[in-house]
């Protein structure tokens, strides 16, 4: 199986690698190929791109506004 990180880069990693074949949030087991992330403010554990994007703005809302909120008035990169 092979789990493809979300974040800027993609990073192929098999499950042996993670150390986990399901799901964090919704406890399904993970397909051939699948997009994963863990949180960006916890601990809770290697889940779906979909999974995350749910758990975030369930458990996370404050901090996550919080985040914009700081980088808000950054200038964009050129590349951006």
């Amino acid at each position: 199986m092979t789990l493809l990180w979300r974040d800027p880069w993609l990073k192929p990693l098999t499950d042996g690698d993670v150390g986990t074949e399901n799901c964090a949030f919704c406890k399904k087991e993970f397909k051939e190929i699948e997009f994963v992330t863990a949180c960006d403010f916890c601990d809770f554990g290697i889940m779906h791109d979909s999974c995350a994007n749910k758990h975030t703005l369930q458990k996370h809302r404050k901090e996550l506004e919080s985040k914009i909120s700081s980088h808000k008035d950054k200038p964009l990169h050129d590349y951006q």
